[in-house]
């Protein structure tokens, strides 16, 4: 693709639980949009290896170890990236505990709170967190917001976007 057609170029995009899954699969496709990748994953060998990849194919990233579910976490993630790249421009909220979890094959009755509040502080509160996170910083960019939230429900995959004007 033609570098003046990439319709990410430069943008700064973080995005969490990037290093495997569908996480990883936005930042090799967002890379090769031209976009700047935060790698933001609590399994630091593979936020590296991803960002690595995308490095390979001529594009800026940084990969971060990042717990969702921690509020120093989260803020050390966006101000690792703006120190990096002076900026964020949009956030990919995909980390979640999805996988080899028990909660989603019992009967409600039968879950194990430990293992309920896990999944909670992640999938919810972790979004919260990273959102909270990097709003001060897009704001003060003074342009609209973009933070995208990514919702796994059933097999279905949902994408909400979220836009912000500039009267915030």
């Amino acid at each position: 693709m033609a570098e003046e057609r990439l319709r990410l170029k430069d943008k700064v995009i973080i995005i969490t639980g990037g290093a495997q899954g569908i996480g990883r699969a936005y930042a090799l496709g967002m890379a090769d949009e031209g976009a700047k990748l935060v790698v933001a994953d609590i399994n630091m060998d593979k936020a590296e290896a991803t960002a690595k990849e995308i490095r390979a194919k001529g594009r800026e990233a940084l990969a971060l170890k990042t717990d969702v579910s921690s509020p120093e976490s989260t803020q050390e993630m966006a101000k690792k990236a703006v120190d990096r790249f002076a900026r964020i421009d949009v956030l990919v909220n995909n980390a979640a505990i999805l996988e080899k979890i028990r909660i989603t094959r019992l009967p409600f009755y039968e879950l194990d709170l430990n293992e309920w509040d896990r999944v909670m502080a992640a999938n919810l509160k972790g979004t919260l967190l990273c959102c909270r996170a990097v709003f001060p910083q897009m704001k003060a960019q003074g342009r609209a917001i973009t933070i995208i939230v990514v919702l796994l429900l059933g097999g279905v995959t949902l994408v909400c976007t979220g836009f912000s004007h500039n009267n915030l």
